[in-house]
């Protein structure tokens, strides 16, 4: 049977999954024709060399620091063959010899010791590691961008440098600008020819400072006047654009074409961008830029619909403005338009039901995705605003593409829940306008300072601004880049999210009381975030709490980062620094250690006292003595820390009768120094105190020792293993007790039989038992008396099973605690 085969794991509702190629499957004749295939042979075949090259290897420490490795490939040439040796990247801490047969590293493993120049040689099998899938690689050899990226960072002097050098890394090349600009020019012509009058108006990452390879092109079509007269605001007609886009990047034939007017910035066009530009980016291929000629032939019934398009477009084009409906019709007509009428445009699809309805659209021959819209006006003031401020400061642009990069690898910026990146970036701006001196003035400050002409008012806000950064006085905010960046963790992983109204308009955080009575539909949730403009819009609604929770999380770890020397010096033996470590992509278990899990109110003794039976009884968890870590066999030496295995942590022992009490492993309780155990209420308040200092005593000490500077805090830890998968089938066994045994009983007895009955099924099953040193998953789980949550963080987990347990805990943890606690009713 495919479901016997080792890399083969059934799925509890059905359907089977490859643990080797991270591949679903819904049923067996997909599960046999994967395991057959190409992909699945391959890394077969891969794992396969991999564990006979480990076989073949053996771990070598305890050489001279900076020894050639030839001299090492002569010791060892001696047994036999040598296929290859491999340094640590710290050169010299440790290596790993390849025999070329497992009969010479047997007979290097039969000689007692080993000496060379004149020290004595530690060498062992090495260690098997669990196979990982390789990361796919880059197209034609194409070194990835994260590389470039990794590399480019690395050789930067310093953080700040770092901070300016991604800037130029990540934001729009010129060459890329150039061709925003005739697309845009391409679009303005069109448009016209249905539109006298009307103009095409960018806005979004394209002019805002804050742009990216691949963003979307977002434009507005202005139907009307904004700011007033705009004199002549048909675009002109150049007979050279189609050539242009017909033809590979020539900068003479892009600045001869003329980009449509955008009012009182273009930032489209290059030569008035107020955003530097960059070569660091990869030039845009000729292949991007095909001509339409060049498209794919249209078929007959295509023609059929675009002609049947246009004839719609020309009646919709005499709907006089005011009437009912139209706003639907004009979007039907904008799509048509696209759809018909420009050039390589396809994919075009309207979207009427979004907050600001848009048609979507591709451009073939450029590559660009973009949108249109009809009544997004205020968008154009607020990229005018962000691009003020990036003018306003050259500290912003580099905090705000570093903080980008860090809240994309940590999860944080994406849809659904998340922060966008134009919530984002408002809380940089936020965070900027409420430093001492601020580096950014307010927007109120900002209309005051605002001339008659610049008075504008749209859909009943006040959008007033000045629109030149010349005319106002420089920030007398000194702070460099690095301690902003620093700073910004720190605050905002103590700000009171949920309690306060961040006002970019007034600078500082308003009394979530005073927010319905000002602007009574602003949507508040556990993060509000207003819009500058528009005060009834919270950017950031859609944030949930446990969203929230985790952006504080990663905040704080990121700010204890930044007081370490690895973030404030370049490493001189090639390691990881500065920003390095902050952008590197989080796994889903260390995403997972900053989820943190609700809890309820509740005495931070009693809280504590309940957590420990829940993991003890009802899940079956073994709870290692609190203040020390369970530390997997092996990953004390260097091999593991060097290769990116688990770190090593400080390991606190502490005997009984030093302090007074220790945590008895299997006990909810405390063992007290005269063998007296205090009962399921816990330990008392002075006792847990007390502990906490002591380790985090422990704790400074320790890292004083390796360097590093943290700020532990008062937190209560359970350092737990678990050897079965009890949170796997508790609702099927927790109806057949139900259905077996009519007796009253507490949750917290219910949820303990099932684990049992969960435990003796799995034993039925004639599974091997596990040995006693290595359980099925170890992890910790924290609670921080000034925080109503429970963080938990992976220690082992050879399988891959943190994020369901996790996932399990979010909601079987709170709901047992509080039955426990009293706030809840048993089953």
């Amino acid at each position: 049977m495919a479901a016997t085969e080792p890399d083969v794991q059934a799925l509890p509702r059905g359907g089977f999954r490859c643990c080797l190629c991270h591949v679903n499957a819904a049923n067996r004749p997909s599960l046999d024709a994967h395991l057959g295939g190409k992909k699945h042979r391959r890394l077969e075949e891969l794992r396969a060399g991999r564990q006979a090259q480990g076989l073949r290897s053996l771990f070598v420490s305890g050489f001279p620091r900076g020894l050639d490795p030839a001299r090492l490939s002569d010791y060892f040439q001696a047994f036999g063959p040598v296929a290859g040796i491999v340094m640590d990247k710290d050169k010299g801490v440790f290596a790993i010899v390849e025999m070329g047969d497992t009969g010479s590293r047997d007979a290097v493993l039969s000689q007692p010791q080993h000496a060379l120049e004149g020290r004595r040689l530690r060498v062992r099998p090495r260690r098997q590691k669990e196979f990982q899938t390789p990361a796919p690689k880059s197209p034609r050899g194409a070194p990835s961008e994260d590389r470039r990226l990794t590399q480019a960072l690395a050789e930067a002097p310093d953080v700040e440098a770092q901070m300016v050098k991604l800037v130029g890394l990540r934001e729009l090349s010129e060459e890329e600008r150039q061709l925003r600009g005739l697309v845009v020019a391409l679009m303005q012509e069109v448009f016209t020819e249905f539109f006298p009058g009307c103009v095409v108006r960018p806005f979004g990452s394209s002019t805002n400072g804050f742009d990216v390879h691949g963003c979307d092109l977002d434009l507005f079509l202005d139907l009307g006047d904004v700011e007033g007269p705009q004199g002549d605001p048909k675009a002109p007609v150049s007979p050279a654009l189609d050539s242009a886009l017909a033809s590979p990047l020539d900068p003479q034939a892009l600045t001869s074409t003329p980009a449509s007017p955008v009012g009182s910035q273009a930032p489209a066009s290059p030569q008035d961008s107020e955003t530097p530009t960059s070569s660091l980016a990869p030039p845009t291929p000729d292949s991007a830029l095909a001509s339409p000629q060049s498209l794919p032939p249209v078929s007959p019934v295509q023609e059929e619909m675009d002609e049947r398009d246009l004839g719609k477009a020309c009646e919709l084009g005499g709907v006089p403005k005011g009437d009912q409906g139209e706003g639907e019709a004009m979007l039907e007509l904008v799509g048509s338009v696209l759809r018909g009428c420009v050039p390589g445009v396809h994919n075009v699809r309207t979207v009427p039901s979004a907050r600001r309805p848009v048609v979507k659209f591709c451009h073939r021959s450029s590559g660009l995705h973009g949108d249109v819209s009809l009544s997004n006006r205020l968008a154009l003031y607020n990229s005018r605003f962000l691009n003020l401020c990036c003018a306003l400061d050259r500290r912003v642009r580099p905090l705000v593409y570093t903080l980008r990069c860090w809240a994309q690898g940590r999860g944080l910026t994406g849809s659904g829940p998340l922060l966008s990146n134009y919530a984002l970036t408002l809380l940089v701006i936020y965070f900027l306008q409420t430093r001492e001196p601020p580096v950014l003035p307010s927007l109120t400050k900002l209309a005051q300072m605002a001339g008659e002409e610049e008075r504008v008012e749209v859909d009943g806000w006040d959008c007033s601004f000045p629109q030149e950064a010349s005319r106002l006085e420089p920030s007398a905010n000194p702070e460099p880049l690095v301690t902003l960046l620093a700073q910004f963790f720190s605050c905002v992983s103590c700000w009171e999210l949920r309690d306060s109204l961040l006002s970019l308009r007034e600078g500082r955080p308003l009394p979530i009381t005073e927010a319905p009575a000002l602007w009574g539909v602003l949507r508040l949730g556990p993060l509000n975030l207003q819009d500058p403009f528009d005060l009834s819009h919270n950017v950031a609604a859609n944030v949930t709490g446990r969203v929230a929770g985790r952006l504080q999380n990663c905040c704080r770890e990121s700010a204890n980062y930044c007081r370490s020397l690895q973030f404030q010096r370049r490493s001189p033996r090639g390691r990881d620094w500065g920003l390095l470590p902050l952008l590197q992509p989080s796994s889903a278990s260390s995403l997972l250690s900053v989820t943190p899990i609700p809890l309820p109110p509740s005495p931070f003794v009693q809280l504590c006292a309940a957590i420990t039976q829940v993991l003890e009884d009802a899940l079956g968890c073994k709870v290692e003595r609190s203040g020390k870590r369970y530390r997997p066999e092996g990953t004390g030496d260097g091999e593991g820390s060097a290769q990116g295995g688990p770190s090593k942590r400080p390991r606190l022992e502490r005997e009984k009768g030093q302090e007074g009490f220790l945590w008895n492993e299997g006990h909810q309780g405390m063992v007290l120094e005269d063998g007296g155990e205090e009962g399921p209420p816990g330990p008392t308040e002075e006792q847990l105190q007390r502990f906490g200092q002591l380790q985090n005593q422990g704790m400074e000490e320790v890292e004083a020792a390796q360097g590093e500077e943290r700020r532990p805090g008062p937190a209560q830890t359970w350092h737990c293993a678990l050897w079965h998968r009890v949170w796997l089938g508790r609702r099927r066994v927790r109806r057949q007790l139900q259905q077996q045994t009519k007796e009253e009983m507490s949750r917290l007895q219910a949820e303990a039989r099932v684990t049992q009955e969960l435990i003796a099924q799995e034993n039925r099953k004639q599974r091997p038992e596990p040995e006693l040193g290595q359980p099925l998953l170890t992890f910790t789980a924290s609670a921080n008396p000034t925080g109503q949550f429970l963080t938990l963080t992976q220690l082992q987990d050879p399988q891959g099973l943190f994020p369901d347990l996790h996932h399990f805990l979010h909601g079987f943890l709170p709901r047992t605690v509080r039955s426990i606690l009293g706030c809840e009713k048993g089953d």
